[in-house]
């Protein structure tokens, strides 16, 4: 069979206090405090949101056991690109790579814009500075667009030139949440 564990053996990067603390930061972020609390609980009440959460951490599971599956199938770095390309051929490999890619750029604003709404509700209007414009009754400042670009180059030049302090710091923001 084609990548057959046997065949392969991957390097392990995390810990399980890692994975962990990967996994929080993942599924745990400023949207899902703010859906819940201003949308989900004023419009579903609390058996609607507990619902919603049961039904989403079940379509959770499924994956995550397809993904679990798939990597004693092909253990390889790469995750869905790997298996399209394994399973289907290069071609579909190709495609769900750059799909994967378009997804990730997609949800990029929505990340990046997250510090500037945490730093509105916990810091005040400390980067409101220098008003650009408004969309959708949303005024952008200047202030708060330093602010994320500050943090995206920040988070790139970590990751890039250690391995360890990002995972470090990764532990202690989920210890601390």
């Amino acid at each position: 069979m084609k990548g057959s564990a046997s065949n392969h053996k991957l390097t392990e990067h995390l810990s399980p206090l890692a994975a962990w603390a990967f996994a929080l930061g993942t599924a745990v972020g400023w949207g899902s405090l703010v859906v819940t609390g201003n949308t989900y609980l004023a419009q579903a009440g609390p058996w609607g949101s507990i619902l919603g959460l049961v039904i989403g951490a079940a379509i959770m599971i499924l994956i995550s056991r397809n993904y679990a599956y798939l990597m004693q199938i092909y253990p390889e770095s790469g995750g869905a690109y790997a298996y399209s390309r394994e399973t289907f051929s290069h071609d579909h490999g190709f495609l769900v790579g750059w799909f994967l890619t378009i997804t990730y750029l997609a949800v990029l604003w929505a990340n990046a814009t997250s510090l500037p709404l945490f730093a509105r509700n916990f810091i005040g209007p400390v980067f409101q500075f220098v008003p650009l414009y408004t969309i959708l009754g949303y005024d952008v400042y200047l202030g708060e667009i330093l602010l994320t670009f500050a943090a995206i180059l920040l988070t790139a030049l970590l990751c890039t030139r250690s391995r360890k302090l990002p995972v470090a710091l990764m532990i202690v923001m989920a210890c601390v949440f």
